[in-house]
């Protein structure tokens, strides 16, 4: 344990960036060195991104990020730096799980609120629209590349739908969260705030004109400086 008095440490960063995103977690890392950081950096590349092979059996889900973060997180304890999690996108919801199980001290949401709010009815729609898409494509259903990009990741992995998925979750988060919204966000103002209430722990909204690394990170280093 620290002595009374000793400084804090700085906490320690763990990135899940958006997935589709061809560069993976690189942008983050360079954006986050950049910023000058001052504790751990981690923004691996998910699977299917950078140099990452695609899953086994080559079936991507919500909860892949959340097993990718688990094992990056093995044997933390108590005694380390203060963990920020940050979620970009549909990796928004499984930085939002890792929140939920205690496993961070603070949760920033980079357009990863889900959103748009669809219909179940709206939602096959989507789901069917998006299967089509990538049954045409080629490369899509060819075998997975042994490391790169995996071309099916081009087309998007949707956010989920669900408002009273994310009011349940909003609801539930017992660790500060930073929301970061830009013009590509899938939820609009009127929708943030009605959601906002709904946040049982503190919580600061930023909106911003991209959601690129540059421009969010000196917003997630201001909001950390309490930790």
């Amino acid at each position: 344990m620290r002595a009374a008095g000793e400084r804090a440490l700085p906490p320690d960063v763990l990135v899940l960036h958006a997935p589709g995103c061809t560069a993976g977690g690189t942008p983050w890392r360079q954006a986050f060195t950049a910023e000058g950081w001052r504790g751990r950096i981690m923004a691996p590349d998910l699977p299917g991104h950078g140099t990452e092979p695609a899953p086994l059996g080559g079936s991507y889900e919500q909860g892949l990020a959340v097993l990718w973060a688990v094992r990056l997180l093995q044997g933390r304890s108590d005694e380390d730096a203060p963990l920020v999690v940050v979620g970009e996108l549909s990796s928004g919801w499984a930085a939002t799980i890792v929140a939920l199980a205690g496993r961070a001290k603070g949760l920033v949401l980079v357009d990863g609120l889900g959103g748009p709010w669809l219909s179940p009815s709206q939602l096959i729609g989507r789901g069917r629209d998006l299967l089509r898409t990538i049954a045409d494509d080629p490369q899509a259903v060819a075998p997975a590349p042994p490391s790169g990009f995996d071309p099916r990741l081009g087309h998007g992995v949707p956010s989920h739908g669900s408002r009273s998925l994310a009011e349940q979750s909003a609801a539930e988060l017992a660790v500060p969260v930073l929301v970061v919204e830009s013009k590509e966000s899938g939820v609009s103002p009127d929708q943030l705030e009605a959601l906002l209430p709904h946040f049982s722990a503190a919580v600061t909204t930023v909106a911003l004109p991209t959601r690129s690394p540059d421009s969010v990170v000196p917003a997630i280093a201001a909001w950390a400086r309490r930790f």
